[in-house]
């Protein structure tokens, strides 16, 4: 019997243990769930399989790879295989792939493992599985399904998680996937806490995490779940354990839409952490409390979120409880079902939280509203807010005008200026708003409106047009 026999072999049978195992795990929120870890032992004696079948499907496209995964893999184990930094792993697109996973992928920093497509678009189909795809103990690897602006050559649907990344993998970029109609997250990047002391803050940490480019979509729960939501820690067995940080999170290009709960939730990014040039539409479509934002800002989580549109949704355009640190700025936020923005603290050591020439349309309730009382100051200049759904909701212990930026007690103290309020989105003269073209028309009140903003090295717009154009700066996400 030949060594590949004997592997081959050996896949059948853990793929029929994973089926019967599969069986008794129901799946519902990844917060409340204990942890499964499913550890399936591969003979480290194996050879590397012959994969010549599989990349004979199609040549041409296949033969760059290191390594073509049989169209019956469960498990595709790096230490097994002896993939060293800079290998290519490929899918090829002949084969109809179910759920996978990735082990002990250990690239560099300089030879990252590659994951990639071959010889066309790949299909991976997890149904009535806990993940279509999940990486555990890999550093320095990335996912992609192409180069192209708009091309997903990787197309995952089903399963509990499109993409899980988690057992203590880190150092990853994931682009140009298409993740649809999966049951909770598209894709769900982070390690669980438990009573297993290398998953806890003092003993691991995920570093430069790169998602961009990906298409997610009719999600059950959120579109990206980026990070613990339980900053100050996750009561287990063994006590209260403190969930791993992230150093070094860039969440960008990315087109989310009909996602459940939450588009993109990101937690525990203490440092580094950029969001940016995300387009979000029709989230929070299961209007769960709580679990309905367009942007979420979690606890624990610093740095930037900017030129993002996000559009149409059951519950706030964007909820900011960061660290106190985090820069808001050239956003356009159409259609909030509830707030445009609602910040509050949770742990908040930052000095206080900026909103810079935002654009903020039509929310149901309030622009801006603010519960931020523990940081120094907060900043409110240069943003536009039209047609406040709360306009006419106030009564004598409120003024009408706290409906485009509401302050939830005198505690919460705010620098605030150069905001242009007005009470529909045609008194800012738009370009085109029904095609989401929210440059200013040369008659705009909000071009020069502005104050001057270069201490905050905000250089450019929405657009990626220079600011400022003019003797001031405009109000809003686009200079004219």
């Amino acid at each position: 019997m030949t060594k590949t026999h004997t592997f081959a072999k050996k896949l059948q049978k853990l793929t029929l243990a994973l089926a019967i195992f599969s069986v008794f795990i129901q799946c519902t929120d990844e917060e409340t769930l204990p942890v499964y870890r499913k550890r399936i032992v591969i003979s480290d004696s194996l050879s590397l399989p012959d994969t010549t079948q599989s990349a004979a499907v199609n040549v041409g496209d296949c033969t760059e790879c290191t390594y073509v995964v049989p169209a019956d893999s469960v498990v595709v184990d790096g230490k097994v295989l002896g993939l060293k930094p800079g290998s290519v792993i490929c899918l090829n697109s002949a084969f109809s792939y179910g759920s996978l996973e990735f082990h002990n992928i250990v690239g560099t920093a300089e030879n990252p493992i590659v994951i990639k497509n071959c010889g066309g678009t790949v299909n991976i189909k997890a149904t009535d599985k806990w993940h279509a795809v999940k990486t555990q103990d890999s550093k320095y690897f990335r996912i992609t399904g192409g180069n192209g602006a708009r091309e997903y050559g990787i197309k995952v649907q089903g399963g509990e998680m499109g993409l899980k990344l988690d057992g203590l993998s880190t150092n990853f970029e994931v682009d140009h996937v298409e993740i649809s109609n999966v049951g909770f997250a598209g894709i769900m990047a982070k390690t669980d806490p438990t009573c297993d002391d290398a998953t806890i803050r003092a003993n691991f940490t995920m570093y430069d995490v790169s998602l961009h480019d990906n298409y997610v979509h009719e999600t059950g729960g959120e579109g990206f779940y980026v990070g613990n939501s339980f900053y100050d820690g996750m009561d287990r067995e063994c006590g209260i354990r403190l969930p791993h940080e992230i150093k070094g999170l860039k969440i960008f290009n990315n087109v989310v839409k009909n996602t459940g709960w939450e588009a993109i939730q990101v937690g525990c990014a203490i440092e580094g952490t950029e969001i940016y040039n995300n387009t979000i539409e029709s989230y929070g479509t299961r209007n769960k409390e709580y679990q309905n934002n367009g942007l979420q800002i979690g606890s624990g989580t610093g740095g930037s979120v900017y030129n993002n549109l996000i559009k149409n949704g059951t519950g706030n355009g964007m909820i900011i409880m960061g660290i106190g640190d985090n820069m808001i700025y050239n956003n356009i936020i159409v259609g909030a079902g509830s707030n445009g923005v609602f910040c509050d603290e949770r742990y908040t050591p930052g000095e206080g939280f900026k909103f810079i020439n935002n654009t903020i349309i039509n929310p149901a309730r309030d622009g801006i509203r603010l519960y931020s009382e523990l940081v120094p100051m907060n900043t409110v200049v240069n943003n536009i807010i039209a047609n406040p759904g709360s306009y006419d909701t106030y009564d004598n212990t409120r003024s009408k005008d706290d409906s485009f930026v509401y302050l939830s007690s005198s505690e919460v103290k705010v620098n605030m200026s150069n905001n242009l309020f007005v009470f529909t989105p045609d008194d800012v003269k738009f370009v085109n708003p029904k095609t989401d073209n929210y440059r200013l028309k040369p008659d705009s009140p909000a071009i020069n409106f502005g104050k001057d903003i270069s201490q905050f090295d905000i250089n450019y717009d929405f657009y990626k047009s220079k600011r400022k154009n003019g003797f001031a700066y405009d109000a809003g996400a686009s200079e004219f």
